[in-house]
């Protein structure tokens, strides 16, 4: 029996898609101004990172640097290093009594003047060798005696003392730094400090100790 001719499978090929339109081909200089662009993005982000500070850099204070007898000026006090001298003992003279205090190294007492800006406040020096030793006053001298006990008013300068306790080839190039006491609990910690060279030689630090004091006498309470 004969089949169908409706039944018989359409073997032609199928007919090809129509070729979708395309846009407008961008010039060569179009592509590879794109790719210098991002080339100089990537290095422009990469070299914004050198001026992020650390997290050590951003709770460091800000420094003002000088040399002996110049005032220096910040936004919470002024100062000045006003006297650099040698002992080997000191007395502190209170009202009932005399403490002394002696060392087997040198006493290094340096002398601070300073004022507040706008409120009172207590100062709190140390020691910076030339090789990045940091010594704190010594704890030996009645504290009454130094300035850290001292209360620096806003509107007339005060001079007062500090007492180091160094090796006495630690102290030519060395500078005294001075922050303002702060509570470690409270308060701003992130505070402005002054940074003063010392301007000892070698051959002057030599000639401090040899005529160190013996007995160098100051006032407490």
């Amino acid at each position: 029996m004969a089949l169908s001719s409706d039944l018989v499978p359409d073997t032609s090929p199928a007919p090809a898609p129509a070729d979708r339109p395309r846009g407008p081909r961008r010039p060569a200089w179009h592509r590879i101004a794109a790719a210098v662009l991002g080339v100089a993005l990537a290095a422009g982000a990469v070299y914004a990172q050198t001026f992020t500070m650390s997290a050590d850099q951003r709770r460091a204070p800000l420094t003002f640097s000088a040399g002996p007898r110049q005032d220096v000026r910040t936004d919470h006090f002024s100062a000045r290093l006003e006297r650099v001298e040698f002992a080997r003992s000191v007395r502190v003279k209170r009202t009932y009594a005399t403490d002394e205090a002696t060392t087997d190294q040198v006493f290094l007492i340096i002398k601070i003047g300073a004022t507040g800006a706008r409120r009172p406040l207590q100062l709190a020096p140390f020691l910076v060798t030339a090789d990045g030793l940091r010594f704190n006053a010594t704890d030996k001298v009645n504290p009454t005696a130094t300035i850290t006990e001292k209360w620096v008013q806003p509107g007339w300068w005060r001079s007062a003392l500090c007492f180091f306790e160094v090796p006495p080839d630690k102290i030519a190039g060395a500078r005294v730094v001075v922050q303002e006491k702060v509570n470690d609990l409270a308060g701003d910690q992130y505070l402005p400090e002054t940074s003063f060279d010392l301007g000892l030689t070698g051959a002057q630090v030599r000639q401090g100790v040899e005529g160190a004091k013996d007995g160098y006498e100051v006032s407490g309470i």
